[in-house]
Formats: structure tokens, C-alpha cells, sequence
């Protein structure tokens, strides 16, 4: 999918790529895993254009011209053609960790995933000043400087909320997008951020901002109306600081046809050989507190104990790869989580079966395919996530029928509604449905799952994109030619 008149500017903190030191000092590319590279990479390869990121991976910058620019996917056997630009940025230490591990993480990540408590305000302005603001202005700088007319800028996520109004400021007549990749939450949590009208003001820039739900998008227009923002609630737009947006709902998908059509080689036989249990249930998170996964070990655990005779039957599978690890507080969860599983498969566990099996890395995309196919369950239940591609991998990897297991709190519950859904804080309730997808009827297990498949494979990565796509030109089309009106408010009614 390309855009009509010129090119893509894809623009996120996390790059696609990145490269480390290999064989006789030599640097190799290596895709990096994530949700983000999973939505955008087969759009980036097919179209073209500017991927805008930091670079991260020890040789990156080893590799690249003096402008910080290498061409990606870097493989002998992908053809130049089939090739894109990554621009890579750097920072000086200090900003980048006011800016990630500070502003974006400590201060933005805890908000709008409704855990305003473990927002670290003390810093909130050095987080600012000297990480979040600077570090937004030098990705504008990077956009502006490779903008050419009639390109399309799609900036992603909570890390960039200001870079559209940065952008806007010295490109009026650009096309700008936004999608933002984690919740929004309801001003209750959203008011408490110090910085709120800025970060209102930036995303209003964009000609179209995408959320994954359409609850997330009407407290989006709460929030801009409560720092003073004209709304049109209908057509889901809202003017603020001279600047009129587009809001809109676009449930992220995967590359179905990749996990349906990897040919695994047969790995799944070898991991069920492996664990010798009957019954595996696989969880895949990335280190967060918002995944849930001390609430998951200690449904595990109430399932063992109130179903005796499935001991040594059923296996879980947790695997977890670290992030953030600068953060002391994911060392500590890290560590809590340890010590968890180690009293519990010392409690339970036998010389034969350890009932949990945890991994603190990940696997290579193919490899992760073949624990999704051999898996029964997937246990997927977040506290809470904007949307969670992992329901939906396990969903699209798998032909033969599964059971999956789905937080409520998960976005992706919206549209799986076949799967069993559960409170995730809620041990009995996990513990249950971990019972009744074990024991579901062959006929109810293939009729969810045909149903599931069906979601999963027509709102999928392609779909979401060529519609978000769209309406972004729809919205700078008729940004270009007036700015919206809104209706008049209704006179105040006093008591008679």
C-alpha cells in the first residue's frame, strides 16, 4: 500500500531493525520483536519510505551514512527494491532516560493504564524538560527534514504525543497521523497528569488520531473537552489551540497470513515431547505490572488445588521476556515473580512435573508459532492492554481448535468474544475457565474457534491499516478545504 502522491514517514521510539555484533565483529540485522514491528513492517516493505526511530542495537550506528540512515530489512537475500530507509537517532544518555524510562514510562505508561500510584511525579518536569520535550522536538526535526510534498506522517504511540503540533508548526499543509498503541483512560486518571493540555495540544495537530476502541476514543474527546476543547461528539472531532482532529476507533490486527501459512517443521511435536503432559497452557507477556501475571500464577495455583486429579496433567508455560529493566521497579516485580513460581512448583511440583515452567526471554517469531501450535490453552489475561496481539497470534497460528482464555481487560476482548472471558483479578473465575476449556466439548471448542478464526483473519493487519490510512486522507481533505463547525450549545436551563 503506498500513498498516492509520495512517500511514508512511519516515525515510533522503537525501531524495526537493529544490529549486533556477530560473527569475526561483523554487525547483523536482527528484526526487533514487538507489536509495533509486527503492525507496521510488511506495510513498510511493501510501500517504501522512512521508518524514524532510535537506535538501540550496539552496531547500529556502525552501519549507517552520516546522516544516521541504513536501508532495512538488512539481508543478503531481501532485493533492494524490496528494501526501506531507517533513519536512525541518537541521544545523549541522560535525555534518552528523562524521556523513556522517565516521562514515557514512569509518568505516561502508569496514567493511561489507570495506575496513576505508580506515576513518579516527583520528576515529572525533569522527566519533561530534559527527556520527554527535547526528545519530541528532535524527531519533529528528523520528520521535517525528510518531508517532501505529498508525503504522509504517521507517528505511533504515547512516547511522540507532542510531535504533531511540533511538525504542524513548520509544515502546515502535511498530512499527519497519529495511532495510539496503549488505552486511554477516563479523565478520572488522565486528569492527574500535570502536563495534560500539552499533551492535548500536540496530538490536536494531527488530522486523524486512531485508538483501538471506541470507548478509548470517546475519553479521548472527555479529556480534550475538559481542558477546553470545542466537541462535535457525533462526527467524533474536537478543535483546541487552532488545531482540528479527527478521532477515530482501528482494533490493531496481525499478519494472518504469516501465522496461519509458517510451516513450523513439526517443533510442536518436540515441545509437547518436552514437557510429557497432556495438557499445556502457554502465556506470552512482556514484563509489565499491567500483564498481570502474579494475579495468572496464583490462578494457576487455585486450579491445582480445587482439581487434585489433573496434577502432573496440565503444565504452564510462562514466558516472559524482561523490559525495561533499568526501571527498578520491574527488578523488583522481576524477583517477586521468581520467587513466586519457586514456592509453587515447590509446593506442587514432583520429581517428574514442574507445574510452571517459566522463560525470561523470548523466542524468534517461527519458534513462538510452534509453542502457540502446541499449546491447548492460551492463557492470555492482562490487568489491562490497549489491545494484546498475542490473543490474536494464537488465534491466527493455530488451524486445529484451541481454547483461549481472555482477560476482559485485554482490548482484544471486544472482538473475541468467543473466547472464555474472565476477570483476571478474579482466581476462581480464571481457575474455572482453565476447568471448562480442558473439559469443553470437541463441537463447542471447534464452533468458537471457526468464529474466532473468521475475526482474526478478516480484521486483520492489511485491513486495519488501508482503513486508518483512508480516513486519514478523508480528514486532511476536509481540514484543507474549511475547518469544521460545531453545533451551538444549548442555553442553560435554570431551575423554575
Amino acid at each position: 500500500m503506498k500513498s498516492a502522491e509520495g512517500k511514508f514517514i512511519v516515525v515510533s521510539n522503537a525501531e524495526p531493525y537493529k544490529h549486533e555484533e556477530g560473527k569475526d565483529d561483523e554487525p547483523v540485522c536482527k528484526e526487533v520483536e514487538g507489536g509495533l514491528t509486527t503492525a507496521m513492517n510488511p506495510q513498510m516493505r511493501d510501500s517504501g519510505g522512512v521508518w524514524i526511530a532510535y537506535g538501540r542495537g550496539e552496531k547500529d550506528f556502525s552501519v549507517t551514512d552520516p546522516d544516521g540512515k541504513v536501508k532495512v530489512p538488512d539481508y543478503p537475500e531481501i532485493p533492494e527494491e524490496d528494501k526501506y530507509t531507517l533513519k536512525r537517532l541518537n541521544f545523549p544518555d541522560s535525555q534518552y532516560r528523562n524521556f523513556y524510562r522517565g516521562y514515557a514510562n514512569r509518568i505516561l505508561w502508569p496514567i493511561f493504564h489507570s495506575f496513576p500510584t505508580k506515576a513518579d511525579l516527583r520528576k515529572e518536569y525533569t522527566y519533561w524538560n530534559e527527556g520527554y520535550l527535547p526528545s519530541n522536538k528532535k524527531y519533529a526535526k528528523a520528520i521535517i527534514h525528510a518531508y517532501q510534498p505529498g508525503d504522509t506522517v504517521w507517528v505511533h504511540d504515547y512516547h511522540l504525543a507532542l510531535v504533531p503540533k511540533l511538525v504542524r508548526n513548520e509544515l502546515p499543509e502535511a498530512e499527519i497521523g497519529l495511532f495510539w498503541h496503549i488505552p486511554w483512560p477516563p479523565w478520572e486518571s488522565f486528569g492527574k497528569l500535570p502536563h495534560r493540555e500539552e499533551i492535548l495540544k500536540g496530538l490536536a495537530a494531527a488530522d486523524l488520531i486512531g485508538l483501538h476502541l471506541e470507548n478509548y476514543a470517546d475519553n479521548l474527546l472527555e479529556c480534550a473537552e475538559r481542558v477546553g476543547a470545542d466537541l462535535d461528539r457525533g462526527a467524533k472531532r474536537f478543535q483546541l489551540d487552532g488545531e482540528d482532529t479527527q478521532v477515530g476507533a482501528y482494533p490493531l490486527g496481525v499478519d494472518y497470513r504469516f501465522f496461519d501459512g509458517t510451516d513450523t517443521e513439526g517443533k510442536e511435536a518436540d515441545i509437547r515431547a518436552k514437557y510429557n503432559c497432556d495438557n499445556l497452557i502457554l502465556g506470552v507477556d512482556r514484563q509489565d505490572y499491567t500483564k498481570g501475571i502474579p494475579e495468572r500464577i496464583r490462578a494457576f495455583e487455585k486450579f491445582i488445588e480445587d482439581n487434585p486429579g489433573l496434577r502432573e496433567e496440565v503444565t504452564l508455560i510462562q514466558r516472559t521476556p524482561p523490559s525495561r529493566t533499568g526501571i527498578e521497579e520491574y527488578q523488583v516485580e522481576k524477583s517477586k515473580i521468581n520467587d513466586q513460581v519457586s514456592e509453587f512448583n515447590g509446593k506442587f511440583g514432583t520429581h517428574d512435573w514442574t507445574p510452571i515452567q517459566l522463560f525470561w526471554k523470548g523466542v524468534p517469531q517461527r519458534e513462538l508459532i510452534a509453542e502457540y501450535r502446541a499449546a491447548d490453552i492460551g492463557l492470555v489475561t492482562p490487568g489491562l492492554d490497549g489491545m494484546n496481539l498475542v490473543a490474536k497470534e494464537f488465534v491466527a497460528a493455530n488451524e486445529e481448535p484451541k481454547v483461549l482464555i481472555l482477560s476482559e481487560f485485554a482490548g482484544s476482548s471486544r472482538q473475541l468474544e468467543e473466547a472464555l472471558l474472565v476477570n483476571p483479578y478474579d482466581p476462581d473465575q480464571v481457575a474455572e475457565a482453565i476447568k471448562e476449556g480442558l473439559r469443553m466439548p470437541r463441537e463447542e471448542k471447534e464452533r468458537r474457534w471457526r468464529r474466532l478464526r473468521k475475526k482474526v483473519r478478516t480484521e486483520d493487519l492489511p485491513s486495519w491499516a488501508e482503513s486508518f490510512l483512508k480516513d486519514l486522507e478523508n480528514a486532511r481533505q476536509l481540514h484543507s478545504m474549511t475547518r469544521f463547525s460545531f453545533p451551538e450549545s444549548e442555553p442553560e436551563r435554570g431551575l423554575s
